[in-house]
C-alpha cells in the first residue's frame, strides 16, 4: 500500500501542485517530534503526543494495559482477544474523554486493525486521532458532465476543519461496514446521490493511500484513504441531508488547482481532488 508522504506526491502530482505539497506534513515533518510511537505486542500501532504521555500511560495501566516507556516508543502488553481489547480500549477512552484528551466524540466504533489489516479490535471513532490508530475512510471526487468538479463546504458545525471545501462525499468507515456500503451511504447522507445519479463511478488510482501525519490542532492522523471518482449525469446534482454540508459548488479544473495549493480544500479532500484532476478522463 502506498504511503502519501510529500516524497510520493512529488512524484504522483503534476507541478501546478507544487505549493501543495510544499505545505503537505507527512510523519517527517517538524511537528513529528512531539509524538512517540505506542506499540502493541510489540506491534507499531499508532502515535502519543509526548506533553500527554504521564496521563495516557496512566490511563492505560488503569485500564488494563500494561504500558512503559522503551527506546522503541511505549509498549503496551495484551494476550486476550479482540473482545477484551475492545473493553479496555472503551475504557481507557472514556477516562481520556473526561480529561478532555478526545475532542469530538462520535458514539460510533471503528475498527482498530493492524499493518497487515488484521483486527484488533473496535474503538470509539474520536479515540483514533488522540492516540494515533489508523482508521479507513472513503473520499469521493465527483464531476458533472462537462467537467466541472462539484465541491462541498463543510458546515460551520462541524468539529474539524470548519467551513472548508470537501469532496462531495467522504466518511470514515465504520466497524460493521463494508467500503462500498460505506461509499453509497455517504453519497446518499451527504449528497442526496444513488447509483442511479452517475454515468459512471469507479475507483480512483492508485485508489488506497495512507496517511500519516501529526495535525495542527492536536494529534495524529493515521489512515488508508480509499478514493473514487465519478461523473454525475446531465440533470443531477448533489443536495445535503444530513446538514454536515452547508453549500455544494460547481467549480472549473483552475479554480480547484487555485483553491487546492491555497489550502481552503481539507488536506485529504485536496489529494482526492487534486488525483482527481490528474488523471480526469
Amino acid at each position: 500500500m502506498i504511503n502519501a508522504s510529500k516524497a510520493w506526491l512529488q512524484n504522483a502530482l503534476p507541478v501546478q501542485f507544487q505549493p501543495f505539497i510544499n505545505r503537505w506534513r507527512d510523519n517527517t515533518s517538524a511537528p513529528a517530534h512531539q509524538f512517540t510511537p505506542w506499540l502493541l505486542n510489540g506491534e507499531h500501532l499508532g502515535y502519543w503526543d509526548k506533553q500527554h504521555q504521564q496521563t495516557l500511560e496512566n490511563v492505560f495501566n488503569a485500564a488494563g494495559l500494561t504500558c512503559t516507556g522503551t527506546h522503541h516508543g511505549i509498549e503496551c502488553t495484551h494476550t486476550t482477544g479482540p473482545q477484551v481489547l475492545s473493553a479496555k480500549l472503551a475504557t481507557a477512552g472514556n477516562m481520556l474523554q473526561a480529561l478532555g484528551l478526545v475532542p469530538g466524540w462520535r458514539h460510533e466504533e471503528q475498527l482498530v486493525m493492524n499493518s497487515q489489516g488484521e483486527v484488533l479490535a473496535t474503538a470509539e471513532r474520536a479515540l483514533f486521532k488522540t492516540l494515533g490508530f489508523r482508521s479507513r475512510a472513503v473520499h469521493v471526487h465527483v464531476k458533472n458532465h462537462k467537467g466541472s468538479v462539484w465541491t462541498g463546504v463543510r458546515s460551520m458545525s462541524k468539529h474539524e476543519n470548519p467551513g472548508m471545501l470537501d469532496n462531495v462525499a467522504a466518511g470514515g468507515i465504520a466497524s460493521a461496514e463494508s467500503v462500498d456500503s460505506t461509499l453509497w451511504r455517504e453519497l446518499d447522507e451527504e449528497a442526496g446521490l444513488n447509483s442511479d445519479d452517475f454515468a459512471w463511478i469507479e475507483p480512483l488510482p492508485p485508489h488506497e493511500l495512507v496517511l500519516s501525519r501529526p495535525l495542527l490542532y492536536g494529534g495524529w492522523h493515521h489512515e488508508t484513504v480509499i478514493l473514487f471518482h465519478g461523473q454525475l449525469k446531465p440533470g443531477r446534482r448533489p443536495k445535503n441531508r444530513d446538514g454536515e454540508v452547508g453549500a455544494f459548488q460547481l467549480m472549473t479544473p483552475n479554480a480547484c488547482v487555485e483553491a487546492i495549493n491555497a489550502w481552503q480544500f481539507t488536506p485529504d479532500a485536496a489529494l482526492c481532488c487534486a488525483l482527481g484532476l490528474a488523471t480526469a478522463k
